[in-house]
């Protein structure tokens, strides 16, 4: 387990890294309104401090704590279907919109994770990324594209 943690702190703190880098390059703030670098570098700091932190308690870690993980078993594989619909989702998402996707990959994380009935599953999800895209794109006033289907 200390391989792994040193592993996961090391990726966390260059993604961490990266997006910081990347945020530095977006237009400043603006008669005192915070510029849309900010969000990202403020959640990229904190990743980056969790990685230190996880680092740190993984030096200090005693040897007779340290247990083997097993990347087979049934409870990783739900790990596992997460980081491939991610990945799938940010595909997608310019391709087919915000909508659509979001409401299609909520159903199928829902419907996976609780095991609700499909009309159920489907309400939540389709509620659910309205919800956030009033909040986005009407509230906050951020721009939403779409992709061919709504």
């Amino acid at each position: 387990m200390k391989k792994a943690n040193f592993v996961v702190s090391g990726i966390f703190a260059a993604f961490a890294l990266a997006i910081i880098i990347i945020a530095k390059g977006y237009p400043p703030s603006n008669h005192g309104v915070p510029g849309p670098g900010m969000f990202p570098i403020i959640i990229a700091v904190l990743i980056l401090v969790s990685a230190l932190v996880l680092f740190i308690k993984t030096l200090k870690m005693p040897v007779t704590s340290d247990t083997k993980i097993d990347l087979k078993s049934r409870s990783i594989l739900n790990v596992y279907i997460s980081m491939g619909g991610l990945i799938l989702y940010t595909a997608l998402l310019p391709t087919i919109g915000f909508v659509t996707s979001t409401s299609v990959m909520l159903s199928l994380y829902i419907k996976w994770f609780s095991h609700r009935p499909w009309w159920k599953t489907i309400l939540i999800a389709v509620l659910f990324t309205l919800g956030i895209y009033l909040l986005f794109g009407t509230v906050l006033n951020v721009p939403m594209r779409f992709g061919i289907i709504f």
